[in-house]
């Protein structure tokens, strides 16, 4: 049997052996020079550009609208009685003089009474002036006589016009045909935003709690809460910004046009308020709103995409690209975050790129 030489079996076997290990050394020669992330980064992330700009700053403040206390009317009772019908529902559109409920009153009854009494005196005194004017001119009357006619039937007339005044001021007519009902109606045109009466309710003049409440809605109020810490920042006249919790995709602007000078004893705020349009109606009185006001500072700061900035072990970072492909982390001190910015210091510059979509994987590619 033919036999191999012994030598080039042993140089086979070392080869064989050897080769894993030139493979793993040529592998970890490469990898030292990749970046520590070798994905296809083109594709898998997106940047932005890092800014230098003014420093800017977003408050956010809670709030509720009110309707404007100067276009709002309320409508307190002002005869004793029972309520016989409510025209008017809660929300409700009313124009002005339109009758708002019916109340049956003994009170509107004394007033009709008066001007029926009235009436009848003026009438007496009407013909007993006109038979004294025709006997005076015949010599049977005289003129003193004519003259105390002239001055009964003069206040008669005043007292009937009063009468007739005050059935008008308590909505009752002066026909024959008149009932002991007393019309509540609307001062003014407007939404009704209150109501506190009811079919069957007994009615006194001396009540304090008014029976309608009457607002003109086309402008609105946001009355916000304003904290110490806050306060300086706040100014009449800034614009701001009102999202209301019914509306979550609509915004509104309006203007702070007051600040209170009183502190909440229990809350520790101060009230402030917003005024603006409301020509749709939609914002509603008490309904929640968050109120956010947009300031500029003098300084300039670095601004970044707040997608780009990474929190991790009580530090902030950012995942810088130095070149196509080849990324790093850099840790930042977030100075102020916004809505639309995080201001930043760190080992950046004006016009860097920074990762945003994806930005947390591949910190922590480039950190295990």
């Amino acid at each position: 049997m033919k036999s191999f030489p012994k030598t080039p079996f042993r140089l086979l076997i070392v080869g064989l052996l050897a080769a894993p290990v030139v493979s793993l050394t040529a592998c970890g020669d490469k990898k030292a020079e990749l970046p520590t992330n070798t994905k296809d980064t083109e594709s898998a992330y997106r940047t932005d550009t890092v800014k230098s700009q003014n420093l800017a700053q977003d408050l956010r403040f809670t709030g509720k609208v009110s309707y404007d206390q100067r276009r709002v009317d309320q409508v307190y009772p002002v005869v004793s009685g029972n309520v016989l019908a409510v025209n008017a529902a809660l929300g409700a559109h009313v124009t002005q003089g339109q009758p708002l409920a019916t109340v049956q009153s003994a009170d509107v009854s004394g007033y009709l009474n008066d001007y029926n009494a009235a009436k009848s005196d003026y009438a007496l005194a009407k013909r007993t002036a006109d038979n004294t004017e025709q006997l005076y001119k015949t010599n049977f009357a005289s003129q003193q006589d004519l003259i105390a006619a002239r001055e009964g039937l003069a206040k008669a007339q005043s007292a009937l016009t009063r009468t007739q005044q005050v059935l008008k001021v308590y909505g009752a007519s002066a026909s024959g045909t008149a009932q002991p009902v007393y019309q509540v109606k609307a001062p003014v045109s407007g939404y009704v935003v209150a109501r506190n009466i009811n079919p069957n309710m007994q009615l006194r003049p001396d009540n304090s709690t008014p029976l309608f409440t009457i607002s003109d809605l086309s402008r609105v109020w946001i009355l916000l809460n304003v904290y110490e810490t806050d306060v300086e920042e706040v100014k009449v006249g800034e614009k701001v910004n009102i999202t209301a919790l019914a509306y979550p995709d609509k915004q509104f602007s309006g203007t702070i046009t007051n600040i209170s000078n009183v502190v909440d004893a229990d809350t520790r705020v101060l009230q402030a308020r917003v005024e603006l349009p409301n020509p749709d109606g939609l914002l509603k009185p008490d309904m929640f709103c968050t109120v956010s006001l947009h300031l500029e500072d003098a300084g300039e700061g670095l601004a970044v995409n707040p997608k780009a900035v990474i929190f991790s072990q009580d530090k902030y970072y950012v995942v810088k690209q130095d070149s196509p492909g080849k990324y790093r982390v850099v840790p930042v001190q977030v100075v102020r975050t916004t809505s639309q910015y995080s201001y930043v210091t760190g080992a950046l510059k004006h016009g860097d790129q920074v990762v945003t979509e994806g930005s947390l994987l591949l910190f922590n590619d480039l950190t295990d």
